[in-house]
C-alpha cells in the first residue's frame, strides 16, 4: 500500500512555546477488499532518535480498493524541548478489514435467570464455537437489576487482533430501540478473551415482549505502512 504526508510543516512557536505544526499523511488502500479502519502511530523527532510527541490513534474509515483517504493528527510540541533547526516525523500503521456476524436474539428472560446461545462461526483468526450468556440480575432492594451479556471469544491465529467487539440492542415489543451497549477488547494472538456488557437499570415493565439482538465484529489487520518527512522550523 501507498503511505505519504502530503503535508508536514512546523510553524514559529505561538506565546506558550508550542510549535504550530500542520500534519497531513495520505493513505492509499492497495488491497482488493474494503478497509474499515486505520490503526497508527506517529512520532514527532529530533537528531538521535530524540522524540518529542507520539500520537497513537485510529481512524473509522470506508476506503474501496483503490480508494484513499487524509489522517490530520493533532500534536503539542514544546520549542524548548526542540534543539534542532528541523523536525522529523515517522508513522507507522496497519489497514483492517472487517469481519461481521449475528451472534443471538434472545427474549429478555426473568428475574434471576439466565439464557445461553451457541453460535458456529468460521473466521480466518477462529473457528468454532462461541456460547453467548445473557442474564438478568435479581432485583435489589430498591427493586432495580442489570441485564448482562458475556461471550469467551478465542483467536487461535498468530495476529493481535487490536478490535473485536460484541454490540448488543435491546428493543421493546414493537422492535423499537430501549438501548444499546457495545464493549470492545484486543486479543492477543493465540489466546482468548472474555467480552461482557450490560443495561444498568432497565425498566421491568418496558422489557415485557422485549429481546436483545447480538453482532459480533472484529477489524482484522491486512496491510501495513511506514511514512516519514522531515521540515525545518519556522518554514
Amino acid at each position: 500500500m501507498s503511505a505519504y504526508f502530503s503535508t508536514f510543516s512546523a510553524g514559529e512557536p505561538d506565546d506558550d512555546g508550542d510549535l504550530r505544526t500542520e500534519v497531513e499523511l495520505s493513505v492509499t488502500n492497495d488491497t482488493s477488499q474494503p478497509i474499515y479502519r486505520i490503526n497508527y502511530r506517529m512520532w514527532f523527532m529530533g537528531e538521535d532518535n530524540a522524540c518529542f510527541e507520539e500520537n497513537d490513534s485510529y481512524e473509522d474509515v470506508y476506503l474501496a480498493p483503490g480508494d484513499n483517504t487524509t489522517i490530520s493528527p493533532w500534536s503539542r510540541i514544546n520549542r524548548r524541548d526542540v534543539k534542532e533547526t528541523s523536525l522529523s516525523i515517522r508513522a507507522a500503521g496497519e489497514l483492517c478489514r472487517r469481519d461481521f456476524t449475528p451472534l443471538a436474539v434472545v427474549e429478555i428472560p426473568g428475574p434471576g435467570e439466565s439464557v445461553r446461545n451457541k453460535k458456529q462461526v468460521s473466521f480466518d483468526w477462529y473457528s468454532g464455537p462461541l456460547t453467548l450468556v445473557f442474564t438478568r440480575t435479581e432485583p435489589d432492594s430498591d427493586g432495580d437489576f442489570n441485564l448482562e451479556f458475556r461471550c469467551l471469544i478465542p483467536n487461535t491465529s498468530s495476529r493481535h487482533l487490536k478490535s473485536v467487539a460484541i454490540k448488543a440492542l435491546l428493543l421493546d415489543a414493537e422492535g423499537v430501540e430501549i438501548d444499546n451497549s457495545e464493549s470492545e477488547e484486543e486479543i492477543a494472538a493465540d489466546s482468548a478473551k472474555l467480552i461482557n456488557g450490560s443495561f444498568w437499570r432497565p425498566k421491568a415493565r418496558q422489557l415485557e415482549g422485549a429481546k436483545a439482538i447480538l453482532t459480533l465484529k472484529a477489524l482484522i489487520p491486512v496491510d501495513r505502512f511506514e511514512a516519514s518527512e522531515t521540515t525545518e522550523i519556522g518554514d
